[in-house]
């Protein structure tokens, strides 16, 4: 099959199971191909099988197979410091999978010239989709680390978009653009840095993958109220890397017993 095929099948894929019910996603999907923001030399991750190593030059109908799959392309290990080649290490750069990545953008509810802040360019995908949806003049993507902002850089220049990429700390935002209509977080949180919510305006929404340390994560979907506070609910799973700066607090110990209850 050509990638057109692999799309269009991935995006119905994508219909029938739910995940897609919003046409605007769907035309966006189809503008802007999966294959173009997968690196040569990859490391394939689905939910029901090992990992392994997709490289597009020695098995290209593997290779792009792998890049309208389901699942996630890991495009970092160490933060650059294993070749994916090498084979797994910790994982810390991602193309995620259509499904998630999906689930978080309609969650965020953007339209047409929406201002949107994107915590976490990585190869520049979710951007591409973005800058179709809503307007590449209206998307803000902030990226730390600095070969994946030049990769994403490359990404969405091949495909013809041009947001405002920005090489810095998504922590902390980019109050220059602000305020923004929405927040899109690519990496996991265990707290939600307040310089999203400061940079939001009113009735503005954040969407986040919320990362409690203890079990998997959570979709979180965060209202920004007049008074500089924020409120949601958490819908589906979701398991991401973590944003850098938390990445080193360990996990709670839980030494005696402990039970579950449920809450809102």
């Amino acid at each position: 099959m050509n990638p057109e095929e692999l799309n269009v099948a991935m995006v119905n894929a994508l219909a029938s199971n739910g995940e897609l019910t919003d046409e605007a996603w769907r035309t966006a999907l189809l503008a802007v191909p999966r294959h173009l923001f997968v690196p040569a030399v990859a490391w394939a991750e689905p939910d029901d099988a090992p990992g392994y190593l997709i490289d597009r030059e020695s098995n290209p109908d593997a290779w792009l197979k792998a890049a309208y799959a389901d699942h996630a392309i890991i495009t970092q290990f160490d933060d650059g410091a294993t070749e994916i080649s090498k084979g797994p290490g910790r994982y810390t750069s991602s193309l995620s999978a259509p499904g998630v990545v999906l689930d978080f953008l309609e969650l965020l509810g953007s339209d047409t010239n929406d201002r949107v802040l994107e915590v976490g360019a990585g190869p520049g995908w979710t951007a591409g989709l973005l800058s179709h949806r809503v307007g590449e003049g209206c998307v803000t993507s902030i990226e730390i680390d600095e070969e994946v902002f030049s990769t994403a850089v490359g990404n969405l220049r091949e495909v013809g978009h041009r947001p405002h990429l920005v090489r810095g700390d998504g922590e902390r935002g980019w109050p220059r653009g602000a305020p923004y209509d929405r927040v899109h977080v690519t990496c996991g949180v265990f707290e939600v840095p307040y310089e999203w919510v400061r940079q939001t305006r009113p009735g503005g929404v954040i969407v986040l993958p919320w990362m409690p340390r203890y079990e998997p994560g959570y979709q979180l979907r965060l209202s920004v109220g007049p008074h500089g506070t924020a409120s949601g609910n958490f819908t589906e799973y979701a398991g991401y890397m973590l944003l850098r700066s938390q990445r080193a607090a360990s996990p709670p110990l839980f030494e005696d017993d402990f039970r579950y209850r449920s809450a809102d």
